[in-house]
């Protein structure tokens, strides 16, 4: 079964292994790309990405852009940083449904620096406390739109 986790996965793997490789990613869910946002701007060689709902003639365009060797992300969301340790607080709490004792034993920090950890999630993602609302349900919305999470 397909994961977006096992493709990143993949992505990564390749981009570590060969750090001048051209590449060309072709997806319906660009977005969690954003996850790799370090990685990728790392990477020395070629770097395109184009959503499946290109046309022909734009997708031809992005292969041929990443074998000149030029990045192309601008479809990214690349004004948003995030650290790998906020991803994992977000994979934790929103994929395995553990609460923040749980993640703090897990990651081996304390829950005052989970605490600390979503506090800069939540104002990464613009997440801020209203009334009547609640913060962890609107930070979990808000990864899901941004690609954060799946």
């Amino acid at each position: 079964m397909a994961h977006i986790e096992h493709g990143l996965g993949l992505l990564k793997r390749l981009m570590q292994e060969d750090p001048t490789l051209n590449l060309m990613v072709q997806s319906s869910n660009i977005k969690a790309l954003i996850r790799l946002m370090p990685e990728i701007d790392a990477h020395q060689g070629g770097f395109t990405i184009a959503d499946k709902s290109l046309d022909v003639e734009a997708i031809l365009a992005r292969i041929d852009w990443a074998m000149q060797g030029f990045t192309h992300t601008k479809d990214l969301q690349t004004d948003l940083e995030v650290k790998p340790e906020w991803l994992e607080v977000l994979r934790l709490a929103f994929e395995v449904g553990l609460q923040d004792k749980a993640i703090a034993q897990t990651m081996y920090k304390s829950e005052r620096m989970i605490r600390h950890y979503w506090s800069k999630i939540q104002d990464a993602l613009a997440v801020y406390p209203e009334e009547g609302k609640n913060m962890r349900a609107i930070t979990q919305i808000r990864a899901r739109e941004a690609g954060l999470i799946d």
